[in-house]
């Protein structure tokens, strides 16, 4: 196992990611008497996308909108997926959204109110408000997602969840094709840890990380993907990554509200030229997929600066800017920009992955005690994710996943009682682990990102399977390389399984739009594709709707 020292733990469930998802799923099962361990990559709480999203829900509740129903809702998210949504998970996830406001309000998430009454948005592709932000008031603009993720860390612990910060997992353990536990590196004393246990729950978020560009935090690599793959979990619907328009990562990182362009903001190239309008009627007014494909070809034509193309918010005046975006006017203002006189620098960012583990009605995978939550479940979105869903997602399917492993786990025995995991050893190599995650994010944001075609799939194909054969010289000195080659290995297997999907879709459906296959087909793709490991290969298998 190398010199490294190994502790060996046990627990009933354990789960795996410290974001609302895992947070959720851990409070539940330790409602139902189980033992529950959560391992985070980074602090738990304040790991992945949950912390840096929005901190708005969009969900049912006719008993504050009294116009909404689940048939609308049903409709809204299909339409948004394209109609290649699984309408199964849709269906319950609109019937378990209607109890996920009380429930948070019940952790202790605190949601905005006018006199009692809880403030209803609506936005985008939703046919009514039926959008709950939450109160972020005493939290940064930047990590609005702690308004969540702090109360359901505090519940947690004072239930007896235990929580393991700083503990990367490497692999699954499976013992007769059951999964039993899990590997981790734990990084503060530089030791492995394994765990053993009744059930597992994957809830370490999507892989927008996996690409150049995007506003996932750094922990977001595809881990939930990639340790279901290895573990023999069916995987599903890999082609669709959604993009997100406007991303300004000079002067500073930060996500321009797509709600500026409701308000009169244009997108601008180099030249100055307001270009929506040749890529759709609907102007700077389109939806997210043809805005981000829009920005990323005048980058790729020559009609940007430096890769990026501007942000103009000149023609919204002042009052409307610092009542309805105070707080992003004022982190803009810090690092020198004014939006009412400077543009904004912006590019498009890999945002959301819609494909994941596949997974039945209670959360399980297609492999004996492994279940998953959250982003790393495929399914719900089709195409193209319905916003505000995200959040209510990560607390619905993590509260299902989360009492199904409790029940599992009852009265089952922990196997086996030895582990073992046989981990990469220390080495000298020719290769860096960093250079050749940079390599995958290169490849991936150059041919698999937000315009495909055969030849980009192709190039993709090729480079990553010599990337793959590489991995053997990648040198690992030190700890910190071992959890990053790890790292690096579910980011190969992820790109790939990216690269499987976008060649068997061939057609353009929502976030997937390939230029040689410009159009949706209905006829020949109105399915899903899923993917399982038979003797080491990818086996492909398209099911249609």
């Amino acid at each position: 196992m190398s010199s490294l020292t190994a502790q060996t733990l046990t627990t009933d469930v354990l789960v795996i990611g410290g974001g609302a998802a895992g947070l959720a799923a851990a409070i539940e099962a330790r409602s139902k008497g189980a033992a529950v361990t959560i391992l985070s990559k980074s602090k738990n709480g304040y790991s992945g996308n949950s912390i840096i999203s929005g901190a708005y829900l969009s969900l049912l509740s006719t008993r504050h909108n009294r116009t909404d129903s689940r048939a609308l809702f049903f409709k809204d998210i299909m339409k948004s997926g394209k109609e290649v949504n699984d309408p199964r998970q849709v269906e319950r996830f609109v019937e378990d959204s209607a109890w996920v406001l009380e429930k948070l309000s019940g952790l202790g998430v605190p949601f905005t109110k006018t006199d009692d009454t809880y403030l209803i948005k609506r936005i985008g592709g939703h046919s009514v408000g039926r959008t709950y932000p939450t109160d972020v008031s005493g939290y940064p603009y930047l990590t609005r997602g702690l308004s969540i993720t702090a109360p359901l860390l505090k519940k947690a612990r004072e239930t007896g969840v235990r929580t393991i910060d700083f503990s990367p997992v490497i692999g699954l353990l499976v013992d007769d094709g059951k999964v039993c536990g899990a590997a981790a590196i734990n990084k503060k004393d530089e030791s492995v840890l394994l765990i053993t246990c009744r059930s597992v729950i994957l809830a370490a978020g999507g892989g927008g990380r996996i690409f150049l560009r995007s506003d996932n935090t750094r922990d977001i690599t595809g881990d939930s993907y990639g340790l279901a793959w290895d573990a023999g979990a069916g995987i599903r619907d890999m082609e669709f990554v959604q993009f997100y328009p406007a991303m300004m990562s000079e002067p500073a990182r930060l996500t321009i509200s797509s709600a500026l362009f409701t308000e009169g903001a244009a997108l601008l190239n180099a030249d100055g030229e307001q270009f929506m309008h040749r890529y759709d009627t609907s102007g700077n007014l389109a939806t997210r997929d043809i805005m981000s494909r829009a920005a990323y070809s005048e980058i790729r034509e020559g009609r940007g600066k430096d890769g990026r193309i501007f942000v103009d918010c000149r023609e919204i005046g002042r009052e409307v800017l610092d009542n309805k975006f105070p707080d992003l006017c004022k982190r803009l203002k810090s690092v020198g920009i004014d939006p009412l006189k400077n543009l904004i620098p912006v590019s498009p960012a890999t945002h959301f992955f819609m494909g994941g583990v596949a997974v039945n009605s209670k959360g399980e995978t297609t492999v004996p005690g492994l279940l998953a939550c959250g982003e790393a479940v495929g399914g719900l979105h089709g195409a193209n994710r319905l916003g505000g869903t995200a959040l209510s997602e990560t607390v619905a399917s993590g509260v299902t996943a989360g009492k199904a492993a409790a029940d599992s786990s009852a009265g089952k025995t922990i196997i086996p009682s030895s582990p073992r995991f046989e981990i990469e050893p220390f080495r000298s190599g020719a290769l860096s682990v960093g250079e050749l995650k940079r390599c995958v994010r290169e490849l991936t944001w150059n041919n698999l990102a937000i315009v495909r075609s055969g030849d980009s799939i192709k190039t993709a194909r090729s480079e990553l399977e010599a990337i793959k054969l590489n991995l053997s010289q990648a040198a690992i000195e030190n700890i910190q390389d071992l959890a990053s080659f790890y790292e690096l290995k579910n980011m190969v297997t992820v790109s790939i399984l990216i690269t499987e999907g976008a060649d068997r879709r061939r057609e353009s459906r929502g976030a997937h739009y390939r230029s040689d296959h410009p159009d949706t087909d209905d006829k020949a793709c109105l399915g899903n594709i899923y993917f399982e490991k038979r003797g080491g290969r990818i086996h492909s298998l398209y099911e249609p709707i």
